[in-house]
């Protein structure tokens, strides 16, 4: 596909994981895009905004990948970007051009959509800790509503017109938590969001080469052929409606109760990256190639997910438990239990809390116990999850690094 190849060509070598880049670059696409074009479905349309959030342990570069897609936003002109931090009502403002908070208005409508980018490689920094008030808002402005009215803006009432919102952020498994509490869960958030998790790459590079001069052109053009040629109506052939019904029919889920309602959305996000596909090839069909790539892209993302909540809603001792398997999946060889005590020690008050996590892990498959060359401690256990059929899934398409 020649906008993700151009893409990568312009990204170089870098430090930050394949997918980062893949999704930031989704992220942009939809960013740039707003709601220039759109899905018919039933009685109403879809659009092709992205809530997408990087996941990985510190050093794994999420800023990186984020910050590339950025500059070549600024590059075409792209002026809608969210401030780093803001409240809720300071949003929405900032969302409405030219908005006078001294002025005297009962409300402002705009004719055109109000469109914002948050991104963001700290979403904690963004969202603040646990603002479900905030959360609540974004998980409703998802849906692209016509119109979307808040009466707190300083006692006067604010009636934001077609509220366009993308969203493409950085955070660890702990940012996570603390910015979408474990009440959350249920609430329509998850079910939004695109968790894209990577371990760090393992690529070193002391001394990044420069970007040769006009590298970025192509992208650039590329984006501004987009908003030249697609506007309207995205329809699909005969082939891809058939496979999109297949893949709807035989969705074999993620394997964690925590994503069973996102599982009932998946569909739709399924619909919003097949049109973001097609339109990076400047398309206004999506074939049934498409439905493919999209799918292989989509479900390389959900097989990392559960990795990338860790142990997030499961019980007070998440954050001793998300350490631990971040311990255990670096290891080479058992980590016994005194070494784990030392690592953890910090976050419990007694080592009997220790067991009592070790014995959860170990009960939902995710630890064992192992003795190698004398040595008996913990090693992770990896269960075989739920896959795809292959006529589903693109064999070659992502890269080896990204892998499935």
């Amino acid at each position: 596909m020649q906008f993700f190849d151009e893409y990568f060509k312009y990204v170089g070598e870098t430090e930050a994981p394949m997918i980062y880049h893949r999704w930031c670059s989704i992220a942009m696409v939809s960013a740039w895009l707003g709601r220039d074009a759109w899905l018919p479905f039933g009685h109403g349309v879809i659009y092709p905004n992205q809530f997408v959030l990087l996941l990985g342990p510190p050093g794994s570069r999420k800023s990186t990948g984020l910050n590339i897609c950025k500059s070549i936003l600024v590059q075409a002109g792209y002026k809608y970007f969210a401030p780093e931090r803001t409240s809720l009502e300071m949003y929405l403002a900032g969302m409405v051009p030219k908005l006078d908070l001294e002025e005297d208005l009962e409300t402002l409508v705009l004719d055109a959509p109000s469109e914002s980018f948050i991104c963001n490689g700290e979403f904690l920094d963004f969202i603040g800790r646990g603002d479900m008030d905030f959360l609540t808002l974004l998980t409703t402005l998802w849906d692209n509503l016509p119109e979307y009215s808040h009466p707190k803006l300083q006692s006067k009432s604010i009636l934001v017109h077609k509220p366009t919102i993308n969203i493409l952020g950085g955070a660890t498994v702990k940012g996570l938590g603390l910015a979408i509490p474990a009440e959350a869960l249920g609430t329509g958030v998850l079910s939004r969001l695109i968790l894209v998790h990577s371990n760090p790459s393992g690529n070193l590079i002391d001394w990044p080469e420069d970007v040769p001069e006009g590298a970025e052109d192509w992208v650039v053009q590329r984006l501004v052929d987009i908003k030249r040629i697609i506007r309207g109506k995205i329809s699909k052939t005969k082939e891809a409606g058939k496979l999109l019904g297949a893949i709807y029919r035989n969705n074999p889920g993620i394997d964690d109760s925590r994503f069973a309602d996102y599982s009932s959305r998946r569909y739709t996000h399924l619909l919003k990256l097949c049109a973001i596909i097609a339109i990076m090839e400047l398309r206004m069909e999506i074939n049934r190639e498409d439905v493919l790539i999209a799918n292989t892209i989509l479900y390389s993302a959900e097989k990392r997910m559960p990795a990338a909540l860790g142990e997030f809603g499961r019980s007070k001792y998440s954050d001793a438990s998300n350490t631990i398997l971040n311990i255990l999946n670096h290891a080479v060889k058992p980590v016994t239990h005194n070494k784990l005590w030392k690592e953890v020690a910090k976050d419990l008050s007694k080592q009997s809390e220790l067991g009592d996590i070790m014995r959860n892990l170990i009960s939902a498959d995710k630890v064992q116990i192992m003795n190698i060359n004398s040595i008996q401690g913990y090693m992770p256990k990896h269960v075989e999850s739920k896959t795809w059929d292959s006529q589903f899934i693109l064999e070659g398409f992502l890269t080896l690094e990204e892998g499935m």
